[in-house]
């Protein structure tokens, strides 16, 4: 393919993800780079209600401000008669400085009294690859189905700055309401199935504390003040690669840093291109394991009597959830970008 010349950026700062996302990607022709090696790079506030809006996001953020590919990928862990939950909070269920012991102990905990039957979950993963200089005449033709393909506008190249001192939470709440989009979220997951053995009560008031900070429209409170807080990306989503009516009345999510090297580089109109994976299993008894990292010691896959955790590396990349997604994706890569 013709991308081995172009630097691919893992959007992600968690070193265990880094690590495994190298590992996965070994033998493939790219150059990947961490974002924690790429000065400068802004955080991004994932307030997003999907692991799909939160790994765009990260990926677009990257991109604009690398002028590189961006690959960023967002994880949920969703159990079944925890109404789905930790979902989207799998990395602070416990808490906003908790453990990956903690997340997984409070899981277990909850699970306490429910029968092995009902003790279903699964890892979602999505993995998203922003291009924010794409070659003349790409196309994305050759995007699989369960691959998602799009093409978006420049978020940080609009005509309109927000001036200093305006209240961009409530401009973007206009744009996109994301109070009620996280009101309809904590109601879905509210709905925990009573009489397989869950404090349903406990449940709902551990959600309450986790959407509480969305549910006010504004930044989370652990939310560094440098962060760019994006707002959902299908507001600059184009017709096409030569689609360069850029809407005029969205004002820029932030101004990019002056030394981000992106600001000469990209172009007008970017291809995404978005990939899940998932992988079924049970919760456990009791942690099993020392491989992986998060959830992994608790989780069982469908198929196996060990856990992730109790698996080589070589076994979780063969069936993981992130591997999966970033099959198809770099599949559907290698068709776009031709071999040549």
């Amino acid at each position: 393919m013709s991308v081995p010349a172009r630097t691919v950026v893992l959007a992600s700062r968690n070193p265990d993800k880094l690590r495994e996302l190298r590992e996965i990607c070994a033998g493939l022709p790219l150059r990947v780079v961490a974002g924690s090696e790429v000065s400068g790079l802004p955080e991004v506030i994932e307030d997003g209600t999907t692991a799909l809006g939160n790994a765009t996001r990260k990926a677009v953020a990257t991109a604009a401000y690398t002028g590189e590919i961006a690959v960023a990928d967002d994880t949920t862990f969703q159990v079944r008669c925890l109404g789905g939950l930790p979902d989207i909070f799998a990395s602070r269920f416990a808490g906003p400085q908790a453990s990956y012991a903690d997340n997984a102990a409070l899981v277990l905990d909850l699970l306490r009294d429910v029968a092995d039957e009902a003790r279903d979950a699964r890892f979602e993963a999505s993995l998203v690859w922003v291009d924010p200089r794409p070659a003349p005449g790409l196309t994305a033709a050759g995007a699989a189905p369960e691959v998602h393909a799009r093409w978006l506008h420049n978020p940080f190249a609009g005509p309109r700055v927000l001036p200093p001192g305006a209240d961009a939470a409530r401009y973007w709440n206009g744009r996109c309401d994301r109070r009620s989009t996280w009101a309809d979220y904590q109601a879905r997951a509210a709905a925990v199935a009573r009489g397989w053995g869950v404090d349903a009560d406990r449940v709902a008031g551990i959600l309450q504390r986790l959407v509480q900070p969305y549910l006010a429209g504004g930044r989370p409170e652990n939310a560094p003040p440098e962060a760019i807080r994006l707002p959902d990306t299908r507001l600059w989503t184009a017709d096409g690669p030569d689609d360069l009516d850029s809407p005029e009345d969205l004002a820029m999510p932030a101004v990019l840093p002056p030394e981000a090297p992106g600001r000469a580089l990209n172009a007008p109109t970017w291809l995404e291109l978005a990939a899940n994976g998932r992988l079924p299993g049970r919760i456990g008894r009791e942690p099993l394991g020392n491989g992986g990292f998060g959830y992994d010691p608790i989780f069982v896959p469908v198929g196996q009597d060990r856990t992730l955790a109790e698996l080589a590396a070589a076994e979780k990349h063969a069936i993981s959830h992130r591997a999966r997604a970033l099959r198809r994706l770099f599949a559907a890569v290698g068709r776009i970008y031709g071999d040549g």
